[in-house]
């Protein structure tokens, strides 16, 4: 099987869009429980009054999990894209600097607001197990991919390298700047809705490009 350039773009859109549902999870849970939309840009939210529940931090990683595991049930058929598309390797880097969602979950369900070694040791086990446990199904379902240790590295890397770049330096400046950061809607900017929507459409149209493609086999000689 080969992975190619067709791939890689239909993945960053993909991701992107993962990306975007991930912080619409937050935002919905926001929303149903308590009863606001948070205000947001690319990667960050915050309510305007105080909400004493812990779930909708904890919507997000709980999506990204629901993506990784739909990603394995789906590998055969190009699933392993969504594996990588839910930002594995990110997530247990922010756990091991100590931060990230699911320490919030952890410190607001331990009722503390310090982050000891221990809840911080934790935190990362639980991370690494859920997490590491899906990149280890997707390298076993890339087998027979040619380059296989060439474009795990890449699928593994490239969400946290673009997101990072495009979304939170890139677009987060822009909103800085005033670029289509108002009005916003239902606490999200505009800029975040048009770049999120053409990942959306993007993410779509490039789908079957996700499934990788047999490799072209020479003839047999008679």
């Amino acid at each position: 099987m080969k992975i190619g350039l067709r791939w890689f773009l239909a993945f960053s859109f993909l991701l992107l869009a993962v990306h975007e549902a991930h912080e619409l999870a937050h935002a919905a849970a926001g929303r149903l429980l308590c009863g606001e939309w948070p205000v947001r840009d690319f990667n960050a939210w915050h309510f305007t009054r105080e909400c004493g529940s812990w779930w909708p931090t904890a919507a997000g990683p709980l999506f990204s999990y629901a993506v990784m595991l739909t990603g394995a049930l789906l590998a055969r058929r190009g699933g392993v894209a969504l594996i990588f598309a839910a930002n594995p390797f990110a997530r247990v880097f922010t756990a091991a600097m100590g931060g990230g969602d699911e320490m919030v979950v952890a410190q607001r369900i331990a009722g503390i607001a310090e982050r000891p070694l221990p809840l911080r040791i934790a935190v990362l086990i639980f991370v690494t197990i859920v997490c590491g446990s899906a990149v280890a199904f997707a390298w076993r379902a890339m087998r027979g991919v040619s380059r296989r240790g060439v474009w795990f590295t890449v699928a593994l890397l490239w969400p946290m390298v673009l997101t990072g770049l495009a979304l939170f330096v890139a677009g987060n400046r822009l909103l800085r700047a005033g670029v289509l950061a108002a009005p916003d809607v239902a606490g999200t900017p505009p800029l975040v809705i048009l770049v999120s929507a053409a990942a959306v459409v993007l993410t779509a149209a490039t789908l079957p490009w996700l499934r990788p493609r047999a490799s072209a086999r020479p003839s047999a000689r008679p």
